[in-house]
């Protein structure tokens, strides 16, 4: 795990990345190094997990082509690759990754991609074609920012160092600061800054001096099924979650887990067991709010497991001191609760090993959220109903009106096509709240941009899957865990040079998922019914069907109890920055309101102070 960056410049000598790399070095703080040539500059920063000599260190130059690599993240199948390429008659002086697949792209080019098991973003440049070649995993496990100056093409993992290099400018872009206020993030392919992108996930680029053309690699796809009994898949599920795992304990440096008590990660720690790992460390954390801690049931399942588990605690006290450092991290706008819980566990962990497995991806494998199991008639009638999405002009004109009719049609069209329940309930709500806070420039020159963007998510999981629970997994896989659930693990545990792998987020296993029919992932009401049923073979039941509690932060009374002064003091000092986009006037009734208890904004609120206590960073230039 690394941080990479570049600049192509065609025909010239680049510009200086060190300022970008300067901010990598917590991603990678065992070795950096910057190779420059005409046309091209790449910069890294190691983090050694394979091969910890020196022939692993990067940019890495393969002697043949001439092709040069700046690699971040891991392949999981590189032994495999590499015999394939020692039959092409290929020699390696390393015996990590990085080497494997700059060669794999020296004899496949473009179609060695698809090759790839892991998690992955890179860029090699391609000496003869005098082009640069970028990726990006399937599921947006690692990041990578770009940006087109009036000179090149500039990259970076992590959008606070791309932004700190003088050839970027850092105006706003209006839509990406619409999109968090509805979601909580900036999703792919948009950044805070207009300037910068976000290489979606699934995807490969190609840079030339005539610009960037990307393409799709990769499609999750649930209207292809396969007829199987109960008993087959969980067999075959069983085989493929070991391979998933025993993959990922590959490793030259100490390897624990991240145990919250939960099955997906319980799961995870059993497997490990079985795949023979020795003595294993588990990582969990604690509040002391009985409400968000999960801390008893992770120590349950470590004492049932037999492994050494470790357990800290986040006191509330903290909070004023860690926020702000985190918003920083994160380097644009970001509201995920439990980013402050993934950063301390990661500071925590990374005191006793260098990669930890984890749960995640679970939920999205498997139909974990409690919001599959709420669309049973519509699964029902979906025969009747037929596959095809419902025109925009008929979802917008439910959306637009206020009338009695127009809760009707929402209310209907939910209850029969829930995979726009987000634009209908959701965003029709925190609509309201935007149109009452927005200055009015900014509401005209938005539109209902928003609207569109999450309509056109809502058509392509229409055509991705039939079942109505399939189309919010779709929703869910393509946007949360891309965009919001993997940013928040890949920057919190980054900023500790933790690596984090999930044997979950196995793309193999998703494609196979996606084959089940969907009466085989929620049965009898019960959500994540295989891997719940595969787990019992190694776990108790009352561990496996006790209610799902989430990894949640007390936020409403953080915004409106002890630290309400913390909240108000963070909008004042943003005001400058805030003033450009809000009415604050109408923004700050809504904030009193909230704080006085008078009524309740908790998540607009939320999503407030995290926006203000960025534009501060920002304001500061930190960002």
């Amino acid at each position: 795990m690394c941080g990479i960056a570049g600049y192509f410049q065609p025909g010239r000598q680049p510009g200086s990345i060190k300022p970008i790399l300067d901010l990598l070095t917590h991603r990678g703080p065992d070795f950096q190094h910057i190779h420059t040539e005409e046309g091209i500059a790449l910069g890294h920063a190691r983090l050694s997990i394979l091969d910890l000599s020196e022939h692993g260190n990067q940019p890495m130059t393969d002697p043949r082509t001439g092709n040069i690599i700046v690699f971040n993240g891991e392949i999981y199948n590189f032994k495999f690759l590499r015999e394939k390429l020692i039959s092409n008659g290929h020699t390696f002086i390393s015996s990590g990754d990085t080497e494997v697949l700059l060669k794999l792209y020296g004899e496949y080019g473009e179609k060695c991609v698809p090759m790839l098991r892991g998690m992955f973003s890179f860029a090699i440049w391609d000496k003869s074609k005098q082009q640069l070649f970028i990726a990006r995993d399937r599921l947006g496990k690692k990041p990578f920012f770009y940006a087109r100056t009036a000179n090149g093409f500039i990259f970076a993992s992590e959008i606070r160092a791309l932004s700190a290099h003088p050839d970027i400018s850092k105006d706003i872009d209006v839509q990406a600061l619409d999109l968090f206020m509805s979601t909580g993030c900036v999703p792919a392919p948009f950044s805070i800054y207009s300037a910068i992108r976000k290489l979606p996930a699934a995807h490969y680029g190609v840079v030339n001096a005539s610009g960037l053309s990307i393409q799709r690699y990769w499609s999750l796809d649930f209207t292809r099924k396969i007829r199987c009994s109960e008993t087959e898949v969980l067999d075959s599920l069983h085989s493929r979650l070991m391979e998933a795992t025993r993959i990922r304990l590959e490793s030259d440096v100490p390897l624990g887990a991240l145990l919250s008590g939960g099955v997906d990660s319980s799961l995870v720690v059993a497997l490990m067991a079985e795949c023979g790992s020795k003595s294993i460390d588990t990582f969990t954390i604690g509040f002391h709010e009985k409400k968000y801690d999960e801390s008893g049931h992770a120590a349950k399942v470590a004492k049932h497991l037999g492994v050494n588990h470790h357990v800290e605690y986040l006191d509330p006290a903290r909070f004023e001191n860690m926020l702000p450092a985190v918003v920083r991290q994160y380097g644009e706008p970001f509201s995920d609760d439990a980013a402050l819980a993934t950063m301390l566990l990661s500071e925590a962990t990374r005191k006793h090993v260098t990669v930890a497995l984890s749960g995640d991806g679970g939920d999205e494998l498997a139909c974990g959220y409690s919001a599959y199991t709420h669309v049973k008639l519509a699964s029902t009638l979906a025969p009747l109903i037929g596959k095809e999405t419902l025109p925009e002009k008929n979802i917008a004109g439910a959306f637009n009106s206020n009338s009695a009719f127009g809760k009707l049609r929402r209310k209907m069209i939910c209850k029969f096509h829930p995979e726009f329940k987000r634009i209908l309930r959701n965003e029709f709500k925190v609509a309201r709240y935007k149109n009452d806070v927005y200055r009015e420039d900014i509401r005209e020159r938005l539109g209902q941009s928003t609207f569109r963007w999450l309509y056109e998510l809502s058509r392509q999981a229409c055509i991705h899957a039939r079942n109505p629970s399939e189309r919010l997994l779709w929703m869910d896989t393509v946007h949360f865990l891309s965009d919001a659930l993997l940013v928040k693990v890949d920057i919190a545990s980054m900023a500790h040079s933790l690596e984090v792998r999930s044997p979950l987020l196995d793309h193999e296993l998703f494609d196979y998922m996606a084959t089940l029919p969907p009466d085989l992932k929620i049965k009898g009401g019960e959500s994540k019914y295989l891997l719940k049923k595969l787990a019992e073979r190694y776990l108790p039941k009352d561990i496996l069907y006790r209610r799902k509690q989430g990894f949640s932060m007390p936020v409403a009374k953080w915004t409106s109890g002890d630290s309400a002064d913390f909240t108000l003091d963070a909008i004042n000092q943003a005001t400058p920055f805030l003033k450009q986009f809000f009415d604050m006037a109408a923004l700050n009734n809504r904030i009193a309101e909230h704080v006085s208890g008078r009524r309740k904004h908790k998540n607009f609120v939320w999503n407030i102070l995290n926006l203000a206590l960025w534009a501060i960073e920002h304001k500061s230039g930190r960002v």
